[in-house]
């Protein structure tokens, strides 16, 4: 399981870097250095230090950002990213921390929150609530709750705390309020946890009781309290059914369609003016969250599925680069989007299904006929990290380079330019250099000429 942490902790930390120049992340910044008290824990991608409920704000907010961050299949969103930042402001601002106690925290956060999810069910997220939200509130508090060493009473009144502060609309996916969701959570669950280390009270059990959580925002016995305790740690979430690391910048849920798409492509050597029309059948959560149809901005089309379909028919490929507003706006995309049918496949229905039997079924229309491809039990949605895939091992050795001199350049901490910290992530590496080559030409960083020897030496390991 600690392998499995360190891996979420690493993708985390790269992801926070690609996304300090976002809009979004930007404006949280500003608001932070004009309304908040001045403190000790660093804020990312400027010069601010600011109290940990604020930093864990602005940093977990810009590691969800592009949306690029690593998935927790249990709760159908991000632990990682509001449980990670929430940990890391509390560590720097308390001091005397041990790597230890910080990933052991993190790894009880993210059980605490993974079993909560599975109490729920998908009915929770399919109401309407933002489940990265409402129950990243629980991971971060009990998080930050084990960092400070809550005894048991503490805790359920932290948990109780947290209950209160957690909300979040499915609706605002795709608008800058979605990695707000992620901040505030970080937030929101350190409040939790320190206005219990001092004393302040909560109800003590507001899962299962009459008028709690689970009833407010489930419906009353729409939920399994058993099922929230029967596997807890046994084994870990965070090992089965694990994290997913995410190979395309956009929404999880269209990851293994795009995988269908992109293998067909390469299976028959097409580009885009053969394909007449792409069809997807994917699982009933799939439509309500890719839900841009004709999305208007870039961040809005990491949630269509028309434009990420269409962008890997004509590229060949799903980059950062690719969700711009430009790209949005292309006439040529516009047309090509109108060639992608999305429909929900009759077996794909219900929580467990989606936990066990992920898969997408792919039809391009090609003028000689049809051509199927079917992904069930190997595509990037289920696929545990661990289990290494040609495609990772390409791109951690193509861009391992780039990723080193974007970190060792970028405005943040000194730690940002450790390699063995983010060794093993091709995402995070690949989302921080083109987002810094973007905006800017990086300059040369000290020691870059010894990238490739040193990517050399510290090859993944899968540790």
């Amino acid at each position: 399981v600690h392998g499995q942490a360190k891996l979420a902790i690493a993708d985390a930390a790269g992801t926070v870097l690609a996304g300090l120049n976002e809009r979004s992340v930007m404006l949280l910044r500003e608001m932070a250095a004009a309304d908040f008290q001045a403190g000790r824990a660093s804020v990312l991608g400027c010069d601010l230090r600011l109290t940990a409920p604020a930093a864990a704000l602005a940093n977990a907010a810009s590691a969800h950002a592009l949306d690029y961050d690593s998935i927790s299949l249990s709760v159908i969103g991000f632990i990682a990213s509001p449980v990670l930042f929430a940990l890391l402001a509390v560590a720097e601002e308390e001091g005397g921390v041990s790597g230890r106690d910080l990933l052991e925290s993190f790894v009880i956060g993210w059980e605490v929150e993974a079993a909560i999810a599975r109490g729920l069910g998908v009915d929770h997220y399919a109401r309407g609530w933002h489940s990265t939200s409402t129950l990243a509130h629980f991971g971060a508090a009990v998080a930050v709750g084990r960092l400070l060493k809550l005894d048991v009473t503490r805790m359920r009144h932290a948990i109780g705390i947290a209950a209160s502060e957690a909300s979040g609309l499915r609706t605002m996916i795709g608008n800058m309020v979605n990695p707000f969701h992620v901040g505030k959570a970080a937030r929101n669950g350190i409040v939790a946890a320190r206005l219990a280390q001092r004393g302040f009270t909560a109800h003590a059990s507001v899962l299962e009781t009459g008028w709690g959580f689970c009833t407010a925002f489930n419906g009353r016995g729409n939920y399994d309290l058993d099922a929230m305790l029967d596997r807890l740690g046994r084994p870990y979430d965070l090992v089965d059914p694990g994290l997913v690391i995410k190979v395309y910048p956009c929404c999880g849920l269209i990851h293994s369609a795009l995988d269908g798409v992109l293998d067909l492509m390469r299976q028959h050597n097409l580009d885009a003016a053969q394909v007449g029309r792409a069809c997807i059948a994917v699982h009933e959560l799939v439509p309500p969250t890719m839900c841009f149809d004709r999305p208007q901005t870039g961040y809005q089309a990491k949630f269509s599925a028309p434009f990420c379909i269409a962008t890997a028919l004509r590229e060949g490929a799903v980059r950062l680069a690719h969700f711009t507003d430009e790209r949005v706006r292309d006439p040529q995309m516009q047309q090509l989007m109108e060639r992608v049918e999305m429909a929900v496949h009759p077996e794909l229905r219900g929580y467990q299904t989606f936990l066990q039997k992920e898969f997408t079924d792919v039809t391009l229309e090609l003028a000689r006929g049809p051509s199927r491809w079917n992904n069930s039990g190997k595509n990037s949605t289920t696929v545990p990290p661990r289990i290494a895939m040609p495609r990772w091992q390409r791109a951690r050795s193509k861009c391992w380079p780039g990723w080193r001199r974007s970190a060792m350049c970028a405005k943040s901490p000194p730690a940002c330019a450790n390699p063995r910290i983010f060794r093993g992530h091709p995402a995070a590496r690949r989302g921080c250099h083109e987002v810094l080559k973007r905006n800017s030409r990086p300059k040369r960083a000290p020691g870059a000429t010894m990238e490739y020897r040193v990517a050399q030496r510290l090859r993944w390991r899968g540790d």
